[in-house]
C-alpha cells in the first residue's frame, strides 16, 4: 500500500472537516490538526467558541491532544461544560500541559465520559493512574463518595497504584488487613474500611 499523500488542506479547512458526515473523514481531519500541533490552536479555539453538540467534543479532543499551554484557561473552563466528554477532555488537556489545576480537574471529572469497553474506566481514571501514587491522598477520600461508580473508580485507582507504594506487600493481605473495602458494601462497613485506607495512605511516602 502506498503511503498517504500529505494533507494539503489549510487549518481552517481541517477544522471544517471535523463536521464531515463520515467518521473516517472526521478522524483524518482531527489527526492532521493534532499532527500540526500549536499551528492548529487558534483555529480550534475560535471554532470551539461557537461549536455545538458532538463538534464541540471533537474540538475539545483536538485541543487536549495538542496540549498548547496557551489553551490552558479554555481547557480549565471546559470543566463546567454540560457535556461530559468536553469536561473530561478539559482535564486531559490540563494534565498533558502539566497545569497545576490538573489534579483537581481529574478528580472533578472522574465519572465523566466512561469507556464503554473498559468499564468503570474513564479518561480521568486513566489520567489519575498515569500520575502515579502521588495522587492517592486525593483519591482515597472518594472511597466514601455518595455515588457507587465514583467509589468504584476510586477503588480501581487505589488497586492500581498501591503496589507502587508497597511493592513488598501482597494486595490481598493488605486489603484484608485494612477492612476488606468494597464499593458496594453496606455504608458502615465500607466507610470504616475507607477510613483505614485514608490513614494508611497518609502514613506512606507518596
Amino acid at each position: 500500500m502506498s503511503p498517504r499523500p500529505p494533507d494539503s488542506r489549510g487549518v481552517r479547512e481541517l477544522v471544517d472537516g471535523l463536521s464531515a458526515s463520515h467518521f473516517n473523514d472526521r478522524a483524518l481531519a482531527l489527526a492532521e490538526l493534532v499532527r500540526r500541533g500549536r499551528d492548529s490552536t487558534s483555529a480550534l479555539l475560535e471554532a470551539f467558541a461557537t461549536a455545538r453538540g458532538a463538534l464541540r467534543a471533537r474540538i475539545a479532543q483536538g485541543l487536549a491532544e495538542i496540549a498548547d499551554p496557551s489553551a490552558a484557561d479554555v481547557l480549565a473552563a471546559m470543566l463546567d461544560d454540560p457535556d461530559g466528554e468536553v469536561r473530561a477532555r478539559g482535564a486531559q488537556g490540563l494534565v498533558r500541559i502539566g497545569d497545576p489545576r490538573a489534579l483537581d480537574a481529574l478528580l472533578r471529572t472522574i465519572d465523566d465520559y466512561p469507556d464503554i469497553m473498559r468499564e468503570p474506566d474513564t479518561l480521568s481514571t486513566d489520567g489519575l493512574t498515569d500520575l502515579g501514587p502521588a495522587v492517592l491522598p486525593s483519591v482515597v477520600p472518594l472511597l466514601k463518595a455518595p455515588g457507587l461508580m465514583t467509589r468504584a473508580r476510586a477503588f480501581l485507582i487505589l488497586r492500581r497504584l498501591v503496589p507502587g507504594l508497597a511493592a513488598q506487600r501482597d494486595w490481598q493481605q493488605l486489603w484484608i488487613q485494612l477492612g476488606r473495602y468494597l464499593p458496594d458494601a453496606p455504608q458502615p462497613l465500607r466507610d470504616a474500611a475507607a477510613d483505614q485506607w485514608v490513614d494508611w495512605v497518609g502514613r506512606q511516602s507518596c
